[in-house]
């Protein structure tokens, strides 16, 4: 822990540039994804899905971090408990250059994350899209190897049982 509010800030913004830093290596990664999908280059999406995790476990850290570095801050400018979660409260008694300067960068933040949210929104509607363009084809595929139903002497009508194979060989 930072023992003068001037080390304690410092230590907070630089949690928030590693936080930034982070939110866009996912913003470059969920990009990359979005390409992939609307190439159909599925073969590298794996490779893709383990960076991203990577990524986001690291961002998991950072925020513990970040948390850490606001209650250090907290501490060091003697704000009450029930006061030192709250980022406003504590940068409202700091002075006006580093009250700004961690504001511009919590704003920041805030505007990047929600770039990132849109971007993985974007991402999640291709991958449905795609995969329900998949089940409507495979339903097109079984309907054109299926059995036409029969009529049996009781006027029960029947259906073949379908293999689990999509296309089963006749003989």
């Amino acid at each position: 822990m930072s023992t003068s509010p001037a080390l304690a800030v410092k230590a907070l913004e630089e949690a928030l540039d590693i936080e930034s830093d982070l939110q866009n290596e996912l913003a470059a990664v969920l990009n990359s994804e979005q390409q992939l999908l609307t190439t159909m280059s599925l073969e590298e999406l794996p490779q893709l899905h383990v960076q991203k995790e990577a990524v986001l476990a690291r961002l998991g850290e950072q925020a513990k971090n970040l948390k850490a570095c606001i209650k250090g801050l907290a501490q060091v400018i003697k704000l009450p408990e029930s006061e030192s979660q709250s980022f406003s409260a504590i940068t409202g008694c700091l002075n006006d250059r580093d009250r700004s300067r961690l504001r511009k960068a919590q704003q920041d933040l805030i505007s990047l994350t929600g770039k990132v949210r849109d971007q993985n929104r974007i991402n999640d509607r291709l991958i449905h899209g795609s995969m329900s363009y998949v089940s409507q084809y495979l339903t097109l595929l079984r309907g054109l190897v299926a059995q036409p139903a029969g009529y049996l002497s009781s006027g029960i009508v029947t259906e073949r049982q379908q293999s689990g194979r999509i296309l089963a060989l006749r003989g």
